[in-house]
């Protein structure tokens, strides 16, 4: 990658992180759609992506502006169906046109763990980015993250010591704490992961679930939070074949979930999720014991 690459890369990047940032500080299309165009653009400077991937990136964006109005019944089921077959072909980088930039490359974390690789993914992004800019509650402030966070750190830290435990007993990962030179990189680009895979379960399909059990009370709830961790757990499934590993994901789904929908803000399954990823990776073998698989 020569220099000019390397530089619009970098600013691709930190154009579509801005797009994302910008729809907490003022969600407006006119912040951030230019973030959105200039990251666009500067990827395709950068090779990281070509013209065709701009198909499944327009889909979503049509696709999501159709649900955000008043579409019922059967349309929507296809609506519905069609976004998340989108979404999940970028989700696991399907579609051709992208070109992800490999950060890291098989650094062993632990003596006894498999290698880690970290990504900087073009594609992925996209599942959650429309659903955040188009108008999903969002916290408003820094005092209402506070009153969120004070209600999400008892359920929080009971998560997290949870899947520890079961992490622990069913032979997963040990004990095993440490601080890697690349921790930061590792908490940066694993907040946007956890930002994009929330927005999408917990913001879109276990939203929608709710919706279609009826979006009140106690059954459609919890339906709606176990539905939705069946696939989020199946999914993982081409990263980690294994089963246990597979039961432990259902459960951190299952966590991630109530504790959405008990707070009914994305803030707080988001700041769960990335809380029990660095726990994982500072405490205990991250990712996964060596000889596992």
């Amino acid at each position: 990658m020569d220099q000019w690459i390397t530089i619009h890369a970098s600013l691709a990047y930190f154009a579509l992180a801005m797009t994302f940032i910008s729809v907490w500080v003022k969600r407006s299309p006119w912040i951030w759609g230019p973030f959105l165009l200039f990251a666009l653009i500067l990827g395709y400077f950068a090779k990281i992506l070509t013209p065709i991937a701009f198909a499944p990136i327009g889909a979503l964006l049509i696709l999501h502006t159709l649900l955000k109005g008043d579409i019922r019944g059967l349309a929507r089921f296809v609506l519905v169906a069609v976004t998340t077959v989108v979404s999940v072909g970028l989700l696991t980088h399907y579609f051709p046109g992208f070109h992800n930039i490999r950060l890291f490359d098989k650094v062993p974390i632990s003596p006894h763990s498999y290698p880690v690789t970290l990504w900087l993914s073009f594609d992925k992004p996209f599942i959650a980015l429309f659903i955040l800019a188009l108008g999903f509650p969002l916290v408003a402030n820094l005092r209402e993250f506070g009153n969120v966070l004070k209600v999400t750190l008892p359920l929080m830290i009971g998560g997290v010591v949870l899947l520890a435990l079961l992490g622990l007993f069913s032979g997963l990962i040990a004990w095993d704490p440490k601080f890697p030179q690349i921790f930061w990189a590792f908490a940066l680009i694993n907040l946007f992961v956890c930002i994009v895979e929330e927005a999408f379960w917990r913001g879109f399909i276990q939203n929608e679930f709710f919706r279609w059990f009826g979006g009140k009370g106690f059954v459609a709830s919890i339906s709606s939070v176990f539905i939705t961790a069946l696939p989020f757990a199946a999914l993982h499934y081409f990263w980690v074949p294994n089963l246990p590993f597979l039961g432990l994901v259902f459960v951190a789904g299952i966590i991630y979930g109530s504790i959405y929908q008990f707070t009914r803000a994305l803030e707080a399954s988001i700041f769960t999720h990335w809380v029990f990823n660095l726990t994982h990776f500072l405490l205990f073998t991250y990712p996964l014991l060596r000889d596992v698989l």
